[in-house]
C-alpha cells in the first residue's frame, strides 16, 4: 500500500511529470495584474486549436476598472469582470450573459511571451499536471509574442 501511495504522489501529484518547469513561470501577485491591465490578449483555446487557421478564438480586453470586452470570432462583444482571486489566479465572470453563467478562474503560467491558463482540474499543489492541459493560451497585444501555431 505505501509503495503504491509512494507511485501516485511522484506521477499525479507531482508537477508536469517528465516536463521542465525551468521554462515555465506562474505568474502571481503585481505580476499577474500586469499582464492583464489595460491590455487586450489575443488567445485560443485548446479544444478548438488549430480551427482557425493561423488566428486566435476570441479576444478580451481587460480595462483598469475591472471590466472586460470578450470577443469570440463571429460573435457579438459580451461584458464581463475580472479579478486576481489569493495572489496567483485570475478570475472571470459575465453576469450580463447566459452562456457564460459561473466564474471561471485559471492558474496563469508564462512562457517566452506566451501566456498559459490552467483551471483548478489540471492543477496539482505544485503546479499543472501537464503542460499540455492549458484551457487557453494567449499572446499579449503589441507584445510580439507567439505561442506556436495557430496562434498569432
Amino acid at each position: 500500500m505505501r509503495l503504491f501511495l509512494f507511485f501516485f504522489l511522484i506521477f499525479f501529484a507531482s508537477p508536469a511529470y517528465g516536463q521542465s518547469t525551468s521554462e515555465y513561470t506562474q505568474m502571481k501577485g503585481k505580476d499577474l495584474r500586469a499582464v492583464y491591465n489595460d491590455t487586450l490578449v489575443l488567445s485560443e483555446y485548446r479544444t478548438f486549436k488549430g480551427i482557425h487557421n493561423k488566428t486566435y478564438d476570441h479576444k478580451e480586453f481587460h480595462h483598469a476598472d475591472g471590466t472586460t470586452d470578450y470577443t469570440e470570432i463571429g460573435s457579438e462583444t459580451e461584458k464581463g469582470l475580472w479579478q486576481i482571486i489569493g495572489g496567483d489566479k485570475i478570475c472571470y465572470r459575465y453576469p450580463e450573459t447566459q452562456e457564460f453563467p459561473q466564474t471561471y478562474c485559471f492558474f496563469v503560467y508564462r512562457q517566452d511571451k506566451c501566456y498559459y491558463q490552467y483551471d483548478l482540474s489540471a492543477m496539482t499543489i505544485h503546479g499543472p499536471r501537464s503542460w499540455d492541459l492549458w484551457v487557453s493560451r494567449f499572446v499579449r497585444k503589441g507584445d510580439g509574442g507567439v505561442c506556436g501555431e495557430p496562434t498569432s
